[in-house]
């Protein structure tokens, strides 16, 4: 049986913490709960944090510095953030500035469940994923661009983007039973769902929008042959072609 994973929330609202350690009542996680950065950062030197899950607007050091002080002294420690609907394009931030993951409020308890099985993989699979890759890893070309964690972009000369999933997030989700993407013509907005990978368990884990725009095309290869992403996800296995609407606005935004 696998050790519990330790898991540290920091939020200023006791009711946050309340409901978060209810909701993983009886999983696999042993979870502690503090109210601020302060306190979090004592906690992580008493004990071996696994997973860090923190409130990204907090009074005395936001959730985005917190995270930079935790990547600076435990850099392999993954941090989601948790964010309002608000708060949605400083969430994509970020992910560019190296969150695992974020997830919005208000969230449900299979919500929260997804992005922490795939954080407690990557945590269980530290050693495991340099050894365990069939062949060499591809390279990823000079013109591809990593949005935080889970994304990447590559902007053509023709002005559109395209746009596809980091091996890091792919890796810990195993065997892919299906992708649901957009279809061509649809709207995107930066923030907005846009892709939701299902392992074969039926888990589904879901990748949000980097930039707004127009799909104007789906790889259809990705969609007859799931696993085609995780084998080749920066060449065969891009995702969607997207016609800009706030390019240069969106990029800055996110830092790139």
């Amino acid at each position: 049986m696998n050790e519990k994973i330790n898991i540290l929330v920091v939020d200023d609202e006791q009711i946050v913490l309340n409901s978060i350690k209810k909701l993983l009542r009886n999983d696999e996680y042993s979870v502690h709960t503090v109210f601020s950065v302060k306190d979090a950062l004592e906690k992580m030197k008493e004990t071996d944090i696994d997973v860090v899950l923190t409130d990204l607007m907090m009074p005395d050091v936001d959730g985005l510095e917190f995270m930079q002080m935790i990547k600076k002294d435990y850099p392999k420690t993954p941090v989601i953030m948790i964010t309002g609907y608000a708060t949605i394009n400083t969430a994509l931030q970020a992910t560019q500035l190296g969150a695992f993951d974020y997830i919005a409020k208000p969230f449900s308890k299979k919500e929260l469940l997804a992005v922490l099985r795939r954080a407690t993989e990557l945590v269980r699979n530290k050693g495991a994923m340099a050894d365990s890759a069939d062949g060499p890893t591809p390279l990823k070309t000079d013109t591809i661009k990593a949005v935080g964690d889970n994304s990447w972009m590559m902007l053509e000369h023709n002005g559109k983007l395209r746009l596809g999933i980091e091996r890091a997030f792919l890796r810990p989700i195993g065997k892919i039973q299906s992708i649901y993407l957009p279809a061509k013509g649809d709207e995107l907005r930066q923030g907005g769902a846009y892709l939701q990978v299902f392992s074969t368990d039926m888990r589904a884990h879901t990748i949000m929008s980097p930039f707004s725009g127009t799909v104007t095309e789906v790889n259809q290869k990705v969609l007859d042959d799931p696993d085609s992403a995780l084998q080749d996800p920066y060449g065969e296995g891009w995702l969607i072609r997207l016609k800009p609407s706030r390019f240069d606005a969106e990029r800055e935004l996110l830092g790139l």
